[in-house]
């Protein structure tokens, strides 16, 4: 349900805090599309979470650049994402948490997905 909304003209009921992700299984090949919840950096770049990540598979198909496609504001982008390993990733989770100590607990141990526009 939560896809069709974002799809439709109804989607600003969700999209300020959730994009649609499409992108190819890095096993499978398949294209699969998830909604994840986002956070904007600037200058045409979002940041994406994987909270427990032992338990997710998404973020596998992204640890090197990969094209993928958005749904994002009624719109349909592409995009690049990729895992943050060491440079950088602290800083973006810490903007992604902006100030909340709970988030902030949460994304310790997350996969973090810088994706630009």
């Amino acid at each position: 349900m939560v896809r069709a909304v974002l799809r439709s003209p109804a989607h600003r009921l969700l999209s300020g805090r959730l994009l649609l992700l499409a992108y190819r299984g890095h096993r499978t090949g398949r294209v699969y599309e998830i909604p994840l919840r986002y956070a904007r950096l600037g200058d045409g770049q979002l940041v994406v979470v994987a909270l427990r990540p032992e338990g997710k598979r998404w973020w596998r198909s992204v640890v090197s650049p990969t094209s993928v496609r958005l749904v994002l504001r009624g719109a349909r982008l592409d995009a690049v994402a990729q895992l943050l390993e060491d440079d950088g990733r602290e800083a973006t989770r810490r903007a992604y948490a902006r100030g909340s100590a709970r988030v902030e607990r949460l994304t310790r141990d997350a996969a973090i997905v810088l994706i630009t526009i």
